[in-house]
């Protein structure tokens, strides 16, 4: 379960982190649906998704949105399980975003200024969610 602890403002995440977190996410998910007795096809006719979006989201090759969460956890009655650790995993997927906006940021500002790099530097601050 350590894969699903979200990360805190200063902790570096990595890509590798964020992709075990999604297949973590996924197992519980077809752990879930084992234990409930209900196959692939018919999950994703009761939370209105495709199968394909179901097995690829079992074993981390794909995201699915928060909706999709909560129809799990409503139709296999987990009382928002699921949708804590999906919340967990998408924070540390927004944490890798964030470094990698605030990396691109430190590459400008670590480059002689040709001009001015202000528009370039705002437009990459609110990207990463910071405000002026």
């Amino acid at each position: 379960m350590d894969a699903l602890v979200a990360p805190s403002r200063l902790d570096a995440v990595t890509p590798d982190a964020v992709a075990e977190s999604r297949r973590a996410l996924g197992r519980a998910l077809a752990e879930a649906r084992r234990s409930a007795r209900v196959t692939q096809g018919r999950l994703a006719v009761l939370v209105r998704w495709s199968r394909s979006t179901v097995a690829n989201v079992e074993v981390g090759r794909q995201f699915a949105p928060r909706e999709f969460w909560v129809a799990c956890d409503v139709v296999l009655g987990l009382e928002g399980a699921l949708l804590a650790a999906w919340g967990r995993t998408d924070a540390l997927a927004r944490r890798l975003r964030e470094q990698e906006a605030e990396a691109r940021i430190r590459q400008l500002l670590a480059q002689p200024a040709p001009g001015c790099v202000c528009r370039e530097l705002h437009r990459l601050l609110a990207e990463s969610g910071w405000s002026s």
